[in-house]
């Protein structure tokens, strides 16, 4: 099992009015929309309550009369005959439902609202979460957060939470109008009432550490179905897809049992809330018939009485209900709370820290660097690149060499050592500053779903463009010269130019023409720095050349970092280094480095054979 779903295991129960607080600022814009819907609530719960009140009036004024046929009374009205009764009645269910959709419509709108908020909250939190989170987390965990334990609490806000209070509301005022027509049936029904609280808390504890596995058991087949549909191929044309086949069928059964631990409770639950209810009614009668026979209560009496009891247990019956929804949306909170909490990256801002107009060196001064303190990555690392020079980086893999792009781009700080940007020390300047002025070409030639045009242009604010007496080119103009300069004049030749629409995986592209887009990418945000990290892997003789071709123009004039496994990549770089375990091994020019002898040039003897 993953770390991360181990890690996972160790559930850390949030108070359930701790996970209030952290969600209020996501309730509170609006409040007032609750508190109207509330209002509805009282106004619905009450007309609910006088609705058995019209059986009672007409038991004991038209069907069997207590007393001489003259008309009832009832709020205020004088009512004369039972059509009269059948009329008002009518007019109350009118007027109910109209204000049951005015509350159900208010109530939608404000936890979809609230839902909005909270996921957009959610995933930009999770934009700004360190790097090295998303190494301990897997995309199918992830997504199960932002999609489905969201999608989770959703009905909480649009539902459950205002009919457990409607619920509440509605059995205390069952209760008080129950003690009005008699106290001593009212007793018989109070001494059930702790039971019933006490089953419901009881039960609720257990339930929510059912659906707290269950949500957990939902992200483990995520993760494996995504990691399925990423390795497809692998899996349809390898000895895998039995393994694979298993070990989902596992997940998928760990679920299934979970669920099931999770229904037999609930299922033992509802039943017994159910018996509750049937013996309190039983007593109810067996009591109330012999309160009929000594005159003590009218029959109307004993059937409001009797009505009201049932009514009494409907509401009880929908908060037992409730409560299992409740407990798992509460457990998809806690889930979400605890990425909310998660720390975000330490950003250093511009209103503490320095702020640079262009990157024009850079330093690094005997740098150490560990992901874990037990196994270090780079060790007593230096070198310097001045602004028009370029650096190329080789070595095996494992050797350190994207970790150094990791810590100038402040993905991860050194653990001792002084990185200098234009002679300030890295961690004195706004990462912001740095990283807009910093372009990363990186192996996997990621292109987003959308146009090219969606792809390559820079982000709204400023961009490294220089102005001309006309002002900033226009953006159409801009683009176009950002993908001819990076050689991507097939897409203009094979497809539709800027409008070229990019599927999953970078589709209909090949892995070349994806790598040139990368680069159009690069030279449309005009950056300072520009890295690139085995950007000619993976590529034919002819896309490489042209990868080549547009490296080179990217690189003029511009701070350079060519991370490599081949030789031929970087000969041509000013300055070049050779890692192995995390050390410098051997530095400069490509023919200072083949002069030496050493293992670059054992290297490059291997690469041509």
């Amino acid at each position: 099992m993953p770390a991360e779903f181990t890690a996972q295991k160790k559930k850390v129960k949030l108070a359930d009015f701790q996970l209030a607080k952290e969600l209020w600022p996501y309730i509170k814009p609006y409040l007032w929309m609750l508190i109207v819907s509330t209002a509805l609530v009282f106004l619905i719960t009450f007309f609910e309550l006088l609705m058995p009140i019209f059986t009672q009036k007409a038991f004991d004024g038209f069907i069997i009369p207590i007393g001489p046929d003259q008309g009832i009374e009832m709020f205020g009205f004088a009512i004369a005959d039972f059509k009269s009764l059948c009329i008002l009645f009518g007019i109350f269910i009118v007027i109910s439902f109209v204000i049951d959709f005015m509350q159900t419509l208010f109530m939608e709108y404000t936890g979809q609202k609230i839902i909005l908020g909270l996921r957009c909250a959610l995933f930009s939190h999770m934009t700004h979460l360190p790097v090295s989170y998303f190494d301990k987390n897997t995309s199918g965990r992830l997504v199960s957060r932002v999609a489905g334990d969201i999608e989770n609490m959703n009905e909480m806000f649009t539902s459950i939470l205002i009919f457990i209070f409607k619920d509440l509301l509605m059995m205390a005022g069952i209760f008080v109008i129950l003690f009005t027509i008699n106290p001593q049936l009212t007793f018989y029904l109070s001494i059930l009432i702790p039971v019933i609280m006490i089953s419901i808390l009881f039960f609720s504890n257990i339930l929510r550490d059912a659906f707290r596995t269950i949500r957990q058991k939902i992200a483990e087949i995520n993760h494996s179905f995504s990691e399925a549909i990423t390795g497809i191929k692998i899996i349809q044309t390898t000895s895998g897809k039995n393994s694979f086949m298993k070990r989902f069928q596992t997940l998928n059964f760990d679920h299934y049992t979970a669920t099931l631990f999770q229904i037999r409770i609930f299922s033992i639950f509802m039943p017994f809330i159910g018996f509750l209810g049937v013996l309190s009614i039983a007593v109810i009668i067996w009591q109330g018939s012999f309160h009929v026979l000594d005159k003590s209560l009218t029959l109307g009496e004993l059937v409001v009485f009797l009505t009201y009891m049932k009514l009494f247990f409907r509401p009880l019956r929908e908060l037992a209900e409730k409560f299992n929804l409740l407990q798992s949306a509460l457990a998809s909170a806690e889930r979400i709370v605890s990425i909310l909490n998660t720390d975000k990256a330490k950003q250093r801002t511009s209103s503490s820290h320095n702020q640079i107009d262009s990157i024009t060196r850079v330093e690094f001064d005997k740098i150490n660097f560990s992901y874990e303190k037990e196994n270090q990555v780079l060790k007593n690392i230096s070198f310097s690149l001045e602004q028009g020079r370029s650096i190329g980086i080789v070595g095996q893999t494992g050797s350190g060499k994207s970790s150094i792009i990791n810590l100038i781009t402040g993905f991860y700080t050194q653990d001792n050592g002084n990185i200098m940007i234009n002679n300030l020390n890295h961690n004195s300047i706004d990462i912001k500053d740095i990283r807009d002025k910093t372009a990363l070409v990186m192996q996997d030639s990621l292109l987003f779903s959308g146009s090219i045009k969606e792809n390559i242009r820079p982000s709204n604010g400023p961009t490294n463009e220089p102005a001309t007496r006309s002002g900033h080119p226009s953006d159409e103009k801009r683009l176009k010269k950002a993908l001819m300069d990076a050689n991507c004049d097939f897409l203009f030749h094979k497809f539709d130019g800027l409008e070229t629409m990019i599927k999953e995986g970078g589709r209909p592209l090949s892995s070349g023409e994806k790598q040139l887009v990368c680069i159009a990418r690069a030279f449309a945000f005009n950056p300072d720095l520009i890295v690139f990290d085995e950007a000619t892997s993976y590529m034919d003789s002819q896309s490489e050349q042209k990868v080549h071709d547009a490296m080179k123009k990217l690189m003029n004039g511009r701070l350079s970092i060519i991370i490599a496994h081949r030789l031929s990549t970087v000969r041509e770089c000013d300055s070049i280094i050779l890692l192995k375990k995390g050390a410098i091994r051997e530095q400069g020019s490509h023919n200072e480095l083949v002069a030496l002898k050493g293992q670059y040039y054992h290297l490059l003897k291997k690469e041509k054979i």
